[in-house]
């Protein structure tokens, strides 16, 4: 009979012996146990999308597309995904997509009025009411006489060449202009002076020079006299109007003004409609103060500021104390431009044709032929460019010939009239 210890270390060594065996144990489901883990889960889920729900940001409004860029008000587009109904989001600006799509092909800010503008017969020293002018003059019946100071060009559609005979050209002979002396208006001392003939003349103005350096000095480069107006906020003002000066061409500062898109940036210190005009003369001088030597100003966009008379006529008044000429470039019909102009007592002149309103080389060349046109027609032209590569491309070649087709290139100075006692 085995003793104690012997019984023992049998159990023991049995019981190696099972824990060396591989084990024979396997799960068994637990259904309570998997039915609480199953709800968890389904809690868990739910509980995220009440979260979601509850914290969704609203879904933003749609970009307001071109076709309702306009000057009504127009009801925005409905968004693909409603927001949830206790979110108010607030409408998002319209996007400038009709600036995107023709920003290739359009040199101005925006569409314009007329891109072609015959001058009307000169009003005579005692002009006629405003409400009596017209643009149903014929073109035969103008006189013979260089266009007046204050006398705005009136905006009217220039009929095809296919649609009528050619008029006959007009000989201008514009009158002597007495020389300039100390006493003789700023815009007289600054500007170009020219030897006028009797051939019909032509004033080429480009825009927006001097942000564009390169493409700038190129326009700098052209054969003079150009009439080239400079934007008050480029770099180096001095050095490259001092430049221009020195080539033979005459300077305009290049005014900024509100135009009618709010998509559009017309640049710092631009004439606003409707501010104080504590505010309205503080970006005004500021613009007229950043260089000198020019003959006056020209616009810069300013489709809704050309037609507030009240911010002109402060633009007016402060034209007239420095001694300067206003070009309107013309950006919209309901200009008041000559009005403020003529009652400051401003020598005012408005452009007759756009040439790179369509900025193709092709496009250009034919408004230069309507430049031409036109001076034949009304013994002057005036165009406004700009410096762009099909602008340049173009303007080279035509420049050096102009003179040899019978037309005079002047400043624009030469296309003002002085008035009776200004000297």
């Amino acid at each position: 009979m085995p003793s104690t210890n012997d019984t023992g270390s049998a159990l023991s060594g049995r019981g190696k012996r099972e824990r060396g065996k591989p084990s024979n144990f396997r799960f068994r489901p637990n259904p309570v146990r998997q039915t609480i883990l199953v709800a968890l889960a389904l809690a868990g889920i739910g509980i995220g999308y009440g979260l979601g729900f509850v914290f969704k940001k609203p879904t933003p409004p749609q970009p307001v597309t071109a076709s309702q860029t306009s000057v009504e008000p127009t009801a925005p587009a409905a968004p693909e995904t409603p927001p949830a109904p206790t979110a108010q989001p607030e409408p998002a600006a319209p996007e400038p997509e009709r600036e995107q799509i023709d920003a290739k092909r359009r040199a101005y800010e925006e569409s314009l009025p007329d891109e072609i503008a015959e001058t009307v017969e000169s009003e005579a020293a005692s002009p006629k009411p405003v409400e009596a002018m017209t643009a149903e003059a014929e073109p035969e019946t103008k006189s013979d006489s260089a266009p007046q100071a204050n006398l705005e060009p009136e905006a009217v559609a220039e009929p095809k060449a296919e649609d009528q005979p050619q008029p006959p050209t007009v000989a201008v002979v514009p009158p002597a202009l007495p020389p300039v002396t100390a006493s003789s208006p700023r815009w007289r001392r600054n500007a170009v002076a020219i030897a006028l003939t009797g051939q019909p003349r032509i004033a080429i103005i480009i825009d927006d020079v001097g942000v564009d350096r390169a493409r700038s000095k190129r326009a700098i480069k052209l054969p003079p006299p150009l009439t080239l107006s400079f934007l008050a906020y480029a770099d180096q003002l001095a050095a490259q109007t001092s430049s221009a000066r020195a080539e033979g061409h005459e300077l305009m500062l290049h005014l900024p003004m509100e135009p009618g898109s709010v998509n559009i940036d017309p640049g710092p210190n631009v004439l606003l409609s409707g501010v104080p005009e504590a505010e309205l003369m503080a970006s005004l001088s500021w613009n007229l103060d950043q260089f000198d030597g020019y003959i006056g100003v020209n616009n810069h966009m300013g489709s809704r500021f050309t037609a507030d008379l009240a911010g002109m006529t402060v633009v007016m008044h402060e034209l007239s104390k420095r001694e300067l000429i206003f070009l309107d470039s013309l950006t919209t019909n309901n200009s008041t431009g000559r009005r403020a102009a003529r009652q400051a007592g401003v020598p005012f002149l408005a452009r007759n044709v756009f040439l790179d309103h369509v900025d193709e080389l092709d496009a250009i060349k034919a408004r230069l032929d309507e430049v031409e046109r036109l001076a034949k027609r009304q013994g002057f032209a005036i165009a406004i460019g700009h410096p762009h590569d099909a602008t340049l491309e173009a303007l080279a070649p035509w420049l050096a010939s102009v003179q040899s087709r019978g037309f005079q290139l002047v400043p624009l100075s030469a296309l003002v009239r002085l008035d009776d006692g200004e000297g």
